[in-house]
């Protein structure tokens, strides 16, 4: 039997708050806005200094499994569904950061930082489950024409974009003084 201080915690707790959805809009948009920014940067970038002929050289390996601009009426897809593509991907980055973002707030920006760039980089690239150069599961299963070179080549893109998204999304998590 129990006693009625115990009955008493058996009680129905009050309902959670629901989502605050013009909250998660915000952060999504920044995110979001971070994750197209980073990527495009990133990749004109390193497109030109490190992988282009990877994909237009004169032996454009990852033509044998992408679309590229050498093949413009292939390409066209990649120009139509760039922009949309990234979009998705930061919305569905701030849907795994938001409930953690009460927490995130709390914490220095360095911790924050180095944690957000940890799940882009280690869960989002490297430890992902998919065959692409530079990731691990693609070092073990692509052909060998996906030469070593070419795993590492691609990885000062993804760092660089990781850590910017990582630094972007980390500081934007600071919120202004209140206003006396």
């Amino acid at each position: 039997m129990l006693e009625p201080r115990e009955a008493s915690t058996l009680t129905a707790r009050p309902r959670e708050e629901s989502m605050d959805l013009k909250r998660f809009a915000i952060f999504t948009g920044k995110v979001t806005a971070a994750q197209v920014t980073t990527y495009f940067l990133a990749g004109v970038v390193f497109y030109q200094l490190l992988t282009k002929d990877f994909y237009t050289g004169p032996n454009p390996i990852f033509a044998a499994f992408m679309r590229t601009e050498a093949e413009p009426a292939l390409w066209s897809h990649v120009v139509r569904w760039f922009l949309p593509a990234q979009i998705l991907r930061g919305v569905l980055i701030a849907a795994v950061l938001y409930p953690l973002l009460d927490t995130l707030k709390v914490w220095s920006f360095g911790k924050r930082f180095l944690l957000i760039a940890s799940l882009y980089l280690v869960f989002g690239f490297w430890a992902a489950a998919v065959a692409a150069p530079g990731t691990i599961e693609g070092m073990v299963y692509m052909r060998p024409f996906i030469t070593p070179y070419a795993h590492l080549a691609v990885q000062p893109e993804i760092i660089l974009q990781g850590l910017g998204l990582a630094a972007i999304v980390a500081g934007a998590m600071v919120e202004a003084p209140a206003k006396a």
